[in-house]
């Protein structure tokens, strides 16, 4: 049995896997959040993520975002 010889395409497959498991992901978390999430739900956490960088990718405005993120709540659920 002879020696195999790698290519360099050979060692970059496991980066071109990760990159397509990576794009996959972000693909359904958009679908999930645009399709499954309503007005009246909550803002979620990738929300909040888009909203730091001015993006909206849920179904709440960038705005109501923000302002979600600056209201605080104590341990009995007020708000102040």
């Amino acid at each position: 049995m002879g020696k195999q010889e790698f290519e360099i395409l050979d060692y970059a497959a496991p980066l071109f896997v990760g990159a397509a498991f990576g794009f996959v992901v972000l693909l359904l978390t958009f679908a999930i959040n645009f399709l499954l999430i309503r007005r009246s739900d909550e803002v979620t956490a990738f929300e909040k993520l888009g909203a730091k960088y001015n993006l909206r990718v849920g179904p709440h405005r960038v705005s109501l975002v923000r302002a979600a993120m600056e209201k605080h709540v104590d341990e009995n659920g007020q708000e102040y």
